[in-house]
């Protein structure tokens, strides 16, 4: 046995195991998402795996201390690497089918059906995921037990593997995410990280080099036509970012027969909206938004406007309509979504300066103020739990001009208590003199905070008083109505704090309240 070979085997299957959970999460995030809890599942599920590999590899190793019978286990954990990709994505498709009307409160006959699909889906991806990994979980203690010649030694020959099992793992953790899936797409990158493991167990079951030709002709997997990962009728452009899954999609929205949706990841919230005719106005929460100048002192001053999750630049254009002088700086952490904002929607304007980062590192780091503050970040079950706390609130106040605006979207969930809103809603009052709670739609809510004390039906004064405004005619004659107020219930409600702030569980709660 060659100590050379074992330790390399070592090595790559540890990064194996790290890769494989990294595009993982990429393969389920166009039809699951990337929540906490899809997440949580991915990486907990994955450790149960590979301590019941530990315990097989222990076992196993006693009876069959060989290299070659060792590569024999890593050399069919590479094969169901290779499998996930074509196996995986029908199964996901179907339960991604059932999902999607689902969760957009269309009628279904057999919600139960549709309900046992996801977890089917969901479950039956895991399973593809839990004999490769189990089988690579054997690796390090059937090592342990090869490389131990001398008892004395035994703690020395254990540390140097699982050290170099670990160092593979720390490489199969940033490859992925930095260089194989922007580059390979989650397909290739399966094909390349189970192409890889077979050549080296080829390696470790022979002397010498034949079975690796064999091993490399599996790259022309890679020559396979990919498809379409989640086919919809309309599709225009479907692609991969660091962080998310982009669909384009020509759709009907409200009286537009015709326009382009944006959707992340599993495809349930739509982020912008551009109707082709462009005569057609979109109506919807973006609206409510772009009415945020209206809390001013002389909304016709509003100059300059910060956006906080700019996607495909809705908000922006229905502001700009109404404030054609002011200036938007957009803040957006994935800048392929800007990009297809500028190919399909609204970036694509000099008004408009995007900027790629995290919104709350971004005003941590500027030194300007705003004259308002709009923050479209919050997309259900994904709340940045650091967009919300007092510390976050009280930069955006820092970053307000005196009569400053701030206006967030908070999707909700009607029919169930408000939890989440009441929480934010508390939070916020905090740190801003006013705070109003707008009704808006049926599945969001809006709130405006002003860094002076303001009256909550000054929106709809000033509004009466603006002349005809393309983007906030829609809501000339409900938004007094829905201005609320205070969210029902707020005082009992959480104050959330970088220390502790737990939007992800309340969330879970809501929905699971709304299930039942």
């Amino acid at each position: 046995m060659s100590r050379l070979q074992l330790k390399i085997l070592v090595f790559v299957s540890g990064a194996t195991v790290m890769a494989v959970e990294m595009t993982a999460l990429r393969l389920l995030a166009p039809f699951f998402g990337t929540s906490l809890l899809i997440t949580t599942i991915l990486i907990g599920s994955m450790m149960g795996f590979l301590s019941l590999g530990y315990w097989l590899g222990g076992k196993y190793g006693d009876k069959h201390p060989t290299l070659p019978a060792l590569a024999k286990v890593t050399a069919a954990a590479s094969v169901l690497v290779l499998a996930i990709p074509f196996l995986g994505q029908p199964i996901l498709r179907g339960a991604s089918a059932a999902m999607r009307p689902l969760l957009q409160g269309e009628a279904l006959s057999e919600p139960t059906v549709a309900f046992a699909m996801i977890v089917g889906g969901l479950l039956g991806t895991i399973g593809l995921i839990a004999f490769p990994i189990t089988l690579l979980g054997m690796v390090s203690p059937w090592a342990v037990r090869l490389a131990v010649d001398d008892v004395e030694e035994a703690g020395k020959a254990a540390g140097q593997l699982y050290a170099l099992s670990t160092f593979g793992s720390i490489i199969g953790s940033f490859l992925p995410a930095l260089a194989l899936v922007p580059l390979l797409g989650v397909r290739n990158t399966f094909l390349a990280v189970g192409v890889t493991l077979l050549a080296v167990s080829a390696f470790c079951m022979v002397k010498r080099g034949p079975g690796l030709g064999g091993a490399a002709a599996l790259v022309l997997l890679g020559f396979i036509p990919e498809g379409i990962v989640r086919p919809m009728d309309g599709l225009v452009e479907e692609s991969e970012s660091l962080y998310h899954f982009i669909q384009v999609v020509i759709e009907p929205y409200g009286k537009c027969e015709e326009a382009y949706h944006l959707y992340l990841n599993e495809g349930v919230g739509v982020h912008s909206v551009k109707c082709l005719d462009e005569t057609v106005e979109t109506r919807g929460t973006w609206a409510y938004m772009a009415a945020a100048p209206l809390y001013m002192d002389e909304p016709a001053a509003v100059d300059d406007v910060l956006i906080i999750g700019l996607a495909g630049g809705t908000i922006a254009r229905q502001l700009l309509e109404s404030f054609p002088t002011a200036h938007v700086d957009g803040v957006e952490i994935d800048g392929a979504v800007v990009e297809v904002g500028k190919k399909y929607f609204d970036n694509d304007d000099d008004r408009i300066t995007p900027f790629v980062m995290d919104g709350r590192i971004y005003l941590q780091n500027t030194p300007k103020t705003y004259d308002v503050i709009l923050m479209d970040a919050y997309r259900q079950p994904y709340i940045p739990f650091h967009l919300t706390t007092v510390e976050f609130w009280q930069t955006v106040s820092d970053h307000l001009e005196p009569d400053g605006v701030v206006g967030i979207n908070v999707a909700s969930v009607r029919g169930v208590s408000q939890g989440l809103a009441q929480m934010i809603y508390r939070t916020m009052r905090e740190v801003f003199p006013s705070v109003h709670y707008v009704d808006a739609t049926q599945s969001n809510d809006i709130l405006y905070a002003t860094n002076s004390l303001t009256h909550k039906d000054r929106i709809a004064e000033h509004l009466a008083e603006l002349p005809a405004a393309r983007g906030l005619d829609q809501i000339r004659s409900v938004i007094k109505q829905k201005t609320v107020g205070e969210v029902e219930g707020w005082e009992d409600g959480r104050v959330l704090t970088d220390d502790q702030a737990p939007v992800e569980m309340v969330w879970d709660l809501m929905a699971l309240e709304y299930a039942g």
